[in-house]
């Protein structure tokens, strides 16, 4: 799997950097002057670059993203094993004789099926 933090971080230092732009922006516009204005026009163009790459930063995260989760079923899929378990010596039988399981007290019976015993004639 890809470490996506970097990218996330860099979405974030971008962010960080559009928002000072626009309270410097906003700054500037309220002190009503005419060269605070000014001054604020010239820096629109430092906003627009900054949210230009804001823009980039996050579309290069979400590729990032979508290239890191699966998207094909098969990736998805487990399958199931067929192989016979082994009974360890001492454990729990899998298939028991319908006799052998009449003798069993109904806790032993109900512990016996849930643990995935099944029973023969």
């Amino acid at each position: 799997m890809i470490d996506l933090k970097p990218y996330y971080d860099a979405v974030n230092a971008t962010e960080a950097e559009v928002q000072r732009i626009a309270s410097e922006l906003d700054a500037l516009f309220r002190l009503e002057t005419d060269e605070a204005r000014s001054q604020a026009l010239a820096k629109q163009a430092e906003l627009d670059e900054a949210l230009q790459k804001h823009d980039e930063a996050a579309a290069t995260y979400e590729r990032m993203q979508k290239v890191n989760r699966p998207n094909e079923i098969a990736k998805n899929f487990v399958p199931v094993s067929t192989t016979q378990v082994e009974i360890i010596e001492g454990g729990q039988p899998t298939v028991i004789k319908r006799q052998k399981y009449n003798e069993l007290s109904l806790v032993n019976r109900a512990k016996f099926i849930k643990s995935g015993g099944t029973v023969e004639d």
